[in-house]
């Protein structure tokens, strides 16, 4: 989420300081009702030299978004979370429309390959993917939110676990050209797209609930931090091969972790712009290969160690979740629960042997 003639600068200065003040007392200006968050502009048009008041229009009241911190317009936060599987193999990249998320979780997959689960509250965007098949560990990520689905395929566990748990899902194979479609630019599987407000229209179809209960995370004050910590600028996590390598570097000016993936800047498609996170959390979990396709068995449900990089720090903490379908809590040393800086979360889930460097 930067040549007039002097008299009459001089003159258009003075006017500006004098209809300044003059809204100050009278509000024909911008004014802030804090009691009921109703924010007005008045917009003002230049003809023959004057100013003159041309319209004035309500803002749209703020409130904050409960999954990323930020404050965005009121009325985008009441719908149900939207959940998307996204791949993240080397033909994938770069990806569209992983900015508009308010949290990205990285799990790996098959082999040496991470796949992503963004979830979305308060953001859209048109062009998202490429998108990839479930996986149930996933699904138990998903669940915390109680999120709509949307995937392509899946493991034979995941398809079971779908129909077994009542999923929410929004499968390509089902949903066809309502909300995917497939690029010419790349070759399958690498280039299914979808539209996170096509993908919710799908879902009023099929009477889906628009509404739902979900965590609100706890976020920092300006002026607030999480106790403890060490300066760390960057982290960088060692996945089992160099294309899978992930390293995020702190920015002060911006206060966000920029991220690098296999060695090169992580982009999105659309703006070309790297991608970054405000928090950064570090998930370990016990992890084990179960079939000859390297698929795996990951352990979402207990305990384990974590650690938080924000704000150029990083907090060594644990986490827990005590059911599938429960919230994953992240708590210090001391059994205080983590608070957020404000922006998108990204929880990198890894294996519990995996080399984590910062």
């Amino acid at each position: 989420m930067f040549g007039v003639k002097k008299q009459k600068g001089f003159f258009l200065l003075f006017l500006g300081v004098f209809l300044l003040v003059f809204s100050g007392c009278s509000g024909a200006g911008s004014s802030v009702d804090n009691g009921t968050d109703t924010v007005t502009s008045s917009i003002y048009s230049e003809e023959n030299g004057d100013n003159k008041l041309k319209t004035t229009e309500p803002l749209p009241a703020m409130v904050r978004c409960p999954l990323s911190g930020d404050l965005v317009p009121e009325g985008t936060t009441d719908r149900r979370p939207l959940a998307v599987m996204i791949e993240n193999a080397p033909a994938a990249r770069p990806q569209s429309g992983l900015d508009k998320a308010d949290i990205i979780y990285e799990i790996l997959a098959e082999g040496a390959i991470t796949r992503f689960l963004a979830i979305f509250l308060h953001g859209d965007t048109a062009e998202l993917g490429p998108v990839r098949s479930a996986r149930p560990y996933y699904i138990e990520r998903m669940f915390e939110y109680n999120a709509m689905y949307a995937y392509c395929g899946g493991s034979e566990e995941a398809k079971k676990m779908v129909r077994v748990q009542g999923v929410a899902a929004l499968d390509e194979f089902g949903v066809g050209m309502q909300a995917f479609w497939r690029i010419k630019e790349r070759q399958a599987p690498h280039n299914l797209y979808t539209d996170t407000e096509k993908l919710r229209k799908v879902g009023e179809k099929r009477g889906y609930k628009k509404t739902v209960e979900f965590p609100e995370f706890s976020f920092l004050g300006e002026t607030e931090e999480n106790p403890g910590g060490i300066s760390a600028d960057k982290v960088i996590i060692n996945y089992y091969k160099s294309f899978s390598v992930v390293r995020w570097d702190y920015d002060t000016g911006t206060g966000l972790y920029f991220r690098t993936n296999g060695g090169k800047a992580h982009k999105d498609a659309v703006t070309g712009k790297q991608l970054t996170g405000a928090n950064i959390i570090i998930q370990y979990t016990k992890t084990r290969t179960i079939d000859d396709e390297g698929r795996r068995d990951i352990e979402m449900v207990g305990s384990g160690r974590a650690l938080l990089l924000t704000g150029g720090k990083v907090h060594t903490g644990k986490w827990s979740k005590k059911e599938m379908r429960s919230q994953t809590f992240f708590y210090d040393e001391n059994g205080a629960e983590w608070k957020l800086n404000p922006g998108q979360t990204w929880i990198e889930v890894v294996p519990t042997t995996l080399k984590v460097e910062y």
